[in-house]
Parts: C-alpha cells; structure tokens; sequence
C-alpha cells in the first residue's frame, strides 16, 4: 500500500509540474541611441571604382563611414536609424540568428542619389547572411526582403543563395508569387553568368499583392524564419512564402545568418527593431 501511495505522489506531482514555454519575449535588435550590437560596411558611393585621374578607389570598408551614411536621426516621432543612400553598403548584426520572427518600423525619406535620383526608393532586409562583409559587392550571402517602393516584400537572391517559391508567370518575363502556384528555384547565377537585364528579371520574384503604405508612412515589415523556410509580411498582410533555402554552391541548407539592412542610393528610415526566437510558424501564420 505504501509503494502504491508513493508512486501515486510521483504521479501527481509530475502532471503539476509546468511543460517548457516556448520563449514569447521580443528582444530589441537595436537600442534607440547608437549602432551597439550592429556595424556597417560601405563601398564607394555608387559603386565608382576610379577616380577621375584613374587611381583605383577603395571600399570605405567596416565601421569606416567618412560621409555620414549611417546615423541616428531625431524624427517628430522618436529617434529612428538613418540611412542616407550615399553610398552603397549596409548595416549588420554582430550576431547570427536562427528560427525567429523579426519586425520592424521603415519609411521613406526625400533624399534621393545619383545614379538612382529617379527612383524607385531601393533598400532591402538580408537575412541569413553568411561570408565576409562585401564578398557580395558591397554586400554579403544572403537572402532579400526587399525594400523598395512599390515592391515591398519582393523577393530577390544575394550571391551563393537558392530558394524555392510558388509562382506563376506575371508576364512573358517576370514572376509572381501565387500561394497554390509550382515552386520554382531562384538563384544569383543567371546574372552571373549572362549579365543581361532578362536574366536580373528571372531572379526577381514579385510579392502577391501591394500592402505598402504611402510616402512619408511608417510600414510594419515582419519576416518569419523557421528552419529553412520564411514568410514575407507587410503591414500585416503575408506578401510571400518561401521555402528550401540554401547554398547555391553546395545545397547546404541555408537557415541562419546576420540580418542586414541596405543602403541603396535613397533616404531611408528604421526603428523598433525586436526578435522573438521561435519553436515553430505562429498560429496565425501557419498555412
């Protein structure tokens, strides 16, 4: 009876104790005041390679950034990170990571740079970024949400990169995501290999429908990183679904890396920029 007793107190108090919660805090990826936990990487401005007596320019490199590209501005609205296009660059974590719902505040500013000065307003988030700073002029591996105006949540691949996405022809050229349509890879190397505009064209992939809000408006881009697939959201709306990211190289799957911010030749702000580390798709999200 007594053995009875006890394995029955063994019972009860392994069903009261709590199951592991999966972590449900957003941890803030930038802090409000400074570029801490972040650096930059800039080329020259718009890629100019030589000067006008024809002595080779070098990149500005890592945490070098003569012409203010990156600073912190005071906005109406609090104090947002500041990039102003002049040259082509990025910014990126110190940190890589891995199964995470990230999101963050962007808008547009006035400022706009030559050779780009007609637009559109080009940025882009990079996530899984791999290799040193600038293997990808002025760049690194990795995988684009695209910010740009007009194309928010558009896909594009950044050098060793391969992805898989349901798409359907938009024209004789291009492509859209359509959530029932065939996967299709996407990768670096038609560019690479052809440099033609059609090639460019069949590495694009357009989000499914536009969600982006109106000059000057703060929009809310969300990406969903879960093992080797991710979710492009925009103001709360899923733009795309991607899926088999890795290593155009290898095949190796591909699903961590830094987080980078671009510098595209246009004004462009960022602000509340927070992480969630995750166990799988949130509920809301999953298909």
């Amino acid at each position: 009876m007594r053995s009875l007793f006890i394995l029955f107190l063994i019972i009860l108090m392994s069903s009261c104790q709590s199951k592991p919660k999966e972590n449900t805090e957003w941890v803030s990826l930038w802090n409000g005041t400074d570029l801490t936990g972040w650096h930059s990487y800039l080329g020259t401005p718009y890629q100019i390679e030589t000067d006008s007596l024809g002595n080779i320019i070098e990149d500005f490199g890592v945490d070098n950034d003569p012409l203010e590209v990156v600073r912190i501005g005071s906005l109406d609205d609090g104090n947002a990170i500041r990039i102003s296009g002049v040259a082509w660059g990025m910014i990126y974590t110190e940190e890589t990571y891995k199964n995470y719902h990230l999101k963050l505040k962007v808008k547009w500013g006035n400022d706009m740079h030559p050779p780009r000065e007609k637009g559109p307003r080009d940025s882009g988030l990079l996530y899984h970024g791999f290799g040193e700073p600038g293997t990808v002029h002025p760049w690194s591996d990795s995988q684009e949400l695209q910010i740009q105006q007009g194309d928010m949540g558009d896909y594009w691949p950044v050098g060793d990169v391969v992805i898989d996405i349901p798409s359907i022809p938009l024209d004789d050229k291009f492509y859209i995501y359509s959530e029932n349509g065939p996967l299709r890879s996407y990768h670096f190397a038609e560019i690479l290999e052809t440099h033609t505009k059609d090639s460019l064209a069949k590495r694009r992939v357009f989000k499914a429908f536009d969600a982006e809000k109106p000059h000057g408006q703060w929009n809310d881009v969300e990406l969903i990183c879960k093992g080797d697939s991710s979710i492009h959201i925009v103001n709360n709306k899923v733009v795309m679904r991607l899926y088999n990211s890795r290593k155009m190289s290898n095949g190796e799957p591909l699903s961590s890396g830094m987080i980078m911010l671009q510098s595209e030749g246009a004004e462009v702000f960022y602000k509340d920029i927070f992480l969630k580390p995750i166990d799988s798709i949130p509920a809301e999200y999953q298909e």
